[in-house]
């Protein structure tokens, strides 16, 4: 809450070209209205104005008249400021546009925007001005050549502009805005404005490829060059740092500050002057802390995505050239060098193959192999499907390999934030807005009190007017009622607490960017796991193989690989060998950890040849793997081995790596072609996911029992990679370099399978347990096999061991298409079992997923309340089911090794990375522990937070009220409280009370099986601050009544002509009485709102609190009892006789008493318990839809139904 009033926390830029973004506010649509990126992620409603200049004056003259208050709350809300100058208009004549965000359908988000109308000249111009700025003189002569050749031209000069399809047309001009970093350009054919978008997405991979560019015939000009980066912008992932100067502008005219500055004018004219200088103190500093923070995020950002270079481009022609890194523009064909370089740009490798290290996106150490892109005119270009041809900016290329004298090249796709890295920076410059119920609660929570500030302030006035005491400083007395009821230090008080629960989860090496999201972190009920390297282990163990001989049959598994036994290498053996994407890196084998893990298990060794050693190896084998039998080592080779005759002498086998066609996600498979060394015979092998490669398979080779095997294997948690072959006819190198995969990946032998076992990692039952126990779902979303993904649950907990897991899927011949052209979904158990006790989990494969999402959209709530595992998911659906989770009220956090859970943990309410990569920077959470025992911790922190800021704003909202009832109260009769009275309230003891409130730890037992509540406006918090200050106004009543009754009382105004708030003299019994009785009431409302159990410690382990606490007690007790001369007459207090002192003194003892007896049974026993009770579930029922679903679920009994007749099926 304390952010979204003073946005003190990680404020990240989010504006740009002075336009300002304005707060989120409730969703709102107009049926007629145009968009940019329609259909898309990012789709945004678009409206045009143009300026009015009758509107325009009229406005100005009403802020000249308010004093520029009326431009200030323009700045709050820009689209009212648009409104008030400028009418709606077409798009085609706009000037300004409105562009608005819809976040959930739940939240509006507007940016305002410039329209720029430039020519051709103008822009290349302001482009080339750009580039050159702060660059050598030899760029800026360069550039200047430019120029001069676009002047001698007759015509007007020319731009590119990008069309969807990736090419390109000419225009003398342009109309274009920037939202959020990317350009957007008005396409005069369609009427429309269109996001500059990349080159190559949608276009067929042939159009990307240039044939001449190993002679230097491709590439584009310098002129070119600069018309496409007029377009475009320069490649440059620019994170600006605001100055001091305009950062303090910002703080100072945020709404929070404006108050306080309104609240110390007042103040200063009613005298209470050294208040008002400890609240000045107070704001700059915390000022200069939020601008001292905001200024190291945002260099911090900058600094991380900052990176420049130079690099060789081709200019055609056979020119060459040596440029800026910044340069760079889409279709630029750039030389990357032998030895490496990091990437600035997303590009296509075209020729060569690279060694890259992804880790600074995909949190992968791993390095990948990069391989060209296929040239193909029927298959378009995507940049996830074609990723193992994709090298992506802020990657680093390791190492990069070519035949001869071919140089390594590629073009660039992408530059700037619209690049892989550009997005990332995006997302993190522009998150989207965090939907908390405590949030929204707290805001109309100070709107209650400021109403009731503003009608103490009318009745305050008024009763004034009436009596003829309305002079100045009455006024203002009266407008300080308001500064009492809405207390300016509120979020400076939240601000703590979410700080020091940050620092507890720091020593706990869980890392938040995000603070606010401590709070939500609370409330989560529902933790989607990814499955590998999360849940599992990164590394896989071989278990075993299970080669196919004669042909057809399948033979018991080899546990431990005695297949060196052979003179020659089996087929299976070669395969397994030489079927990976590993390399040598700084003299380690470095690759994917299954490869690695398979081919250490064969035995071989893996050889790279330098460039001057390939000569041996005919050229065209740049990696050999070598085999050699073990001299003298007889013995039984093992099942399936007929020939196992001395192997004494034997020669070792080289075979060469022709090859590699890498890993798709989308395809299930990877390929490579190999040869032996000395032979002419090519190999082809491919290794993927036992369902595609037995696919790719002539039947005859695929034993008959294969399903009942590979069953067997999944069922038990196993991870299974099918491995098949063919010979392959080709000789010409040529011609092998341009044979497409899908010609080679038919007809072929099936080979065997190889099982891998992925371990369950050492604490991952103990946590799924723990969050069982604790009531928080578990779901997993993976994209391994489903069988082996239901193992796993099984194995860790999520599925009980007596619950039933129904697999849905659906039928994909044609014949089992319904009538209305809907494929026929099928429901059956995992396992065959009649027993049907215990709880249903669905298990659902990602194409099922889709299918229920497009054709049986009202079975996806019942999916994703009943579902559990969610296997073979892409990236994105992970992002779509826990989206779908967050519309039926789950409150979702998603765990994610940071590889392809992105989107996902992007998309949850906290998201947790166990990962340090770039991508982890989306997530709120990074966890430098890859464990999932982070996930409880967080739990368990943010619920302390969210119970902290639960107990600070009640506590301060007490504060405020209880003021409040003393302030009127003196009003009343004439008086108030001193300065130095308010001053010590404030400071001494509200202030040290609320700042050491948050110190109390975690309650550290095992995670209650409920989450703290989320509401303010809930009973038990409502019921709370009205009872308890109920309780406030009674005592000071009681202690004013009794006051009345001493015979040695004089009322106040029998002893003064005039009020006390027109001559400062408040000194009096009254004030006395007031003030002393209230010093206790601040005290035992801390002590009341400082719970415990069950979610954080008892308040006694607090020591710095309890500290305060008995320091307070103790000094409030000696200023009503016997203060010393100087405190009394600092304080201003005209002290009673001692007898009415014990009666403040027994007063005081009955409040804490009767205060801390209420909140107990009352509160916690009474109105907690009643939110749970029948009659008020039915008074009020809960709003979550999940639960709606559940309940329809049982009445219906559907999944009962679908299980009993698939068993009876069986």
């Amino acid at each position: 809450m304390s952010e979204g009033l003073s946005k003190r926390i990680n404020q990240l830029p989010n504006e740009e070209n002075g336009q300002t973004t304005s707060p989120d506010i409730p969703y709102s649509r107009n049926a007629a209205v145009s968009y940019i990126n329609a259909g898309e992620e990012d789709q945004m409603e678009l409206y045009g104005y143009r300026r009015s200049l009758f509107r325009t004056i009229l406005t100005w003259l009403f802020i000249v008249k308010t004093v520029g208050i009326l431009r200030m709350v323009f700045h709050w809300f820009p689209e009212w400021f648009l409104n008030c100058t400028h009418t709606r208009c077409s798009l085609e004549v706009a000037e300004k546009i409105l562009i608005v965000e819809i976040y959930q359908k739940k939240y509006r988000r507007v940016h305002i925007r410039s329209i720029t109308c430039m020519s051709a000249l103008q822009i290349i111009n302001a482009a080339t001005e750009h580039t050159v700025k702060g660059k050598k003189k030899s760029v800026e002569h360069r550039n200047s050549h430019v120029l001069q050749d676009l002047n001698k031209i007759d015509d007007s000069p020319i731009l590119s502009l990008p069309n969807a399809d990736g090419t390109f047309h000419e225009a003398t001009s342009v109309r274009m805005f920037t939202c959020k970093k990317l350009r957007y350009i008005w396409n005069t054919e369609t009427k429309e404005f269109l996001k500059v978008k990349s080159l190559g997405p949608g276009m067929p991979t042939s159009s990307l490829h240039h044939p001449d560019a190993q002679q230097g015939l491709a590439g584009l000009s310098i002129l070119e060059q600069q018309r496409r980066r007029a377009i475009f912008g320069s490649n440059f992932i620019n994170v600006p740092v605001k100055s001091v100067l305009e950062l303090l502008l910002l703080e100072v005219l945020n709404p929070f500050y404006i108050f306080q500055v309104v609240s110390v004018f007042i103040w200063i004219m009613i005298e209470y002057y050294i208040f008002a200088g400890a609240i000045m103190v107070m704001s700059a500093a915390g000022i200069a802390i939020s601008i001292i923070q905001t200024r190291k995020n945002q260099k911090k950002l900058r600094n991380t995505v900052h990176g420049s270079d130079i690099i060789d481009v081709c200019r055609g022609g056979g020119v060459y050239e040596t440029i800026r890194t910044e340069e760079l523009v889409p279709g630029d064909m750039i030389i990357l060098p032998a030895n490496g370089c990091t990437m600035h740009c997303d590009a296509v490798l075209l020729f060569g193959t690279c060694i890259v290290n992804e880790s600074m996106l995909t949190g992968e150490s791993v390095p990948v192999v990069k391989t060209p892109l296929p040239f193909q005119t029927d298959v378009l270009y995507h940049p996830k499907e074609h990723s193992r041809h994709t090298l992506f900016s802020g990657t680093k290329v390791v190492q990069t390999r070519f035949y001869n004298d071919e140089k390594v090249m590629a073009v660039v796709t992408s530059t700037g934030f619209m690049t892989a890295k550009g997005s990332l920076v995006s997302a993190i410059m522009y998150p989207p807005p965090v939907d908390f119920r405590f949030e929204r609660d707290s805001y109309r929570f100070i709107g209650f009190l400021a109403s009731l500030a503003s009608i103490g302030f009318t009745y305050s006035i008024i009763k004034k007017i009436i009596s003829g005491e309305a002079g100045v400083k009455v006024v203002f007395h009266s407008f300080d009622i308001i500064t009492i009821c809405v207390p300016p230090a509120l979020p400076a008080a939240m601000t703590a607490g979410i700080i020091l629960a940050q620092k507890r989860l720091e020593q706990r090496n869980i890392y938040c960017i995000s603070p606010r999201s401590i709070n939500v972190s609370g409330s989560l009920n529902c933790i989607c796991f990814d499955k590998t390297g999360t849940l599992t282990e990164d590394g896989l163990d071989l278990w075993g193989v299970v080669p196919v001989v004669d042909g057809r049959r399948y033979i018991p598994p080899i546990r431990s690989i005695s297949l060196q036994y052979f003179l020659e290498p089996p087929l299976l053996l070669m395969g397994m060998a030489t079927c990976h994407s590993l390399t040598i890196i700084d003299g380690n084998l470095s690759g994917d950890p299954l490869d690695l893990k398979m081919f250490e298990s064969t035995g071989w060794v893996l050889v790279e040849p330098s460039n001057e050693d390939t000569n041996k190896y005919d050229n065209i084998c740049p990696t050999v793997v070598s085999w050699t039998p073990p001299s003298g080592n007889k013995g039984d080779p093992g099942p399936g081995v007929s020939d196992s005759s001395d192997l004494d002498g034997a020669e070792t086998s080289k075979v060469g790596i022709v090859r590699q066609f890498p890993f798709s996600s989308t395809l299930q498979r990877m390929a490579i072609i190999c040869k032996r060394i000395g032979q002419e015979q090519l190999h082809f092998f491919c290794k993927g996911s036992p369902e595609m490669v037995q696919s790719l398979c002539k039947p005859e080779t695929v034993p008959t029992n294969h399903n009942e095997i590979l069953e067997e294997y999944t069922r038990q948690g196993f991870r299974v990679i099918a491995l098949a072959h063919r010979l392959v006819e080709i000789r010409s190198l040529h011609k092998l370099q341009k044979v497409q995969r899908e010609d080679l990946e038919n007809e072929l032998t099936f080979l065997g399978l190889v099982v891998l076992e992925n371990r369950l990692k050492p604490d991952t039952k103990a946590i799924i347990n723990q969050l069982s126990d604790a009531a928080v779902r578990t779901v997993m979303v993976t994209g391994d096999n489903i069988l082996t993904a239901i193992s796993v649950a099984r194995d860790c907990g999520m599925v009980g061991s007596h619950d039933q897991v129904v697999i849905v899927n659906y039928e994909e011949s044609s014949g089992a298409v319904s009538t209305d052209g809907k494929p026929h979904l099928t429901y059956s158990l995992a396992e065959k079992s009649s027993d049907l006790i215990g709880r249903y989990h669905l298990a659902i494969t990602g194409k099922c997923w889709s299918i229920i999402q497009e054709h049986y959209p009202e079975l996806v709530p019942r999916c994703v309340v009943k579902g559990t595992i969610f296997a073979r998911m892409s990236p994105d659906q992970k992002q779509q089911l826990v989206q779908a989770l967050q519309q039926l009220n789950y409150v979702v956090g998603m765990c994610g090794d940071g590889a392809n859970d992105c989107g996902a943990l992007k998309a949850a309410h906290a998201g947790i990375a166990l990962s340090d990569s770039e991508a982890s920077v989306a997530s709120p959470f990074t966890s430098r522990d890859a464990s999932i025992s982070c996930v409880p911790e967080l739990i368990r922190q943010g619920r302390c937070a969210l119970v902290t800021s639960f107990g600070i704003f009640k506590y301060m909202a007490a504060y405020s009220l209880t003021q409040f009832i003393s302030v009127m109260i003196l009003y009343e009769i004439g008086t108030n409280l001193t300065d130095f009275q308010f001053l010590y309230i404030d400071l001494f003891l509200i202030c040290s009370l609320s700042a050491l409130f948050g110190r109390t730890q975690p309650h550290p037992g095992p995670l209650f099986n409920r989450p703290p509540l989320t509401s303010l406006l809930s009973l038990p918090p409502v019921g709370s601050l009205l009872i308890q200050v109920l309780l406030v106004g009674f005592f000071q009543a009681i202690s004013m009544l009794l006051l009345t009754k001493q015979n040695w009382f004089v009322p106040y105004m029998d002893l003064h002509n005039t009020t006390g708030l027109e001559t400062g003299d408040y000194e009096c019994h009254e004030n006395y009485a007031i003030f002393c009785v209230s010093l206790c009431q601040y005290i035992v409302l801390a002590l009341a709102y400082a719970k415990g159990k069950p979610f954080r410690e008892i308040f006694l382990k607090n020591y710095w609190f309890v500290g305060a606490l008995a320091a307070s007690a103790a000094c409030s007790v000696c200023i009503f009892i016997d203060p010393p001369y100087f405190i009394e007459k600092w304080l201003q207090l005209k002290m009673p006789p001692m007898e009415f002192r014990l009666i403040v003194l027994g007063l005081s003892a009955a409040q804490v008493f009767v205060c801390l007896l209420t909140e107990e049974i009352v509160i916690d026993r009474g109105l907690v318990k009643l939110m749970d009770s029948p009659f008020w579930l039915k008074l009020r029922p809960r709003k979550e839809k999940y639960l709606a679903v559940e309940k329809e679920i049982k009445m219906s009994d559907w999944l009962s139904s679908i299980v009993t007749s698939t068993v009876a099926q069986k």
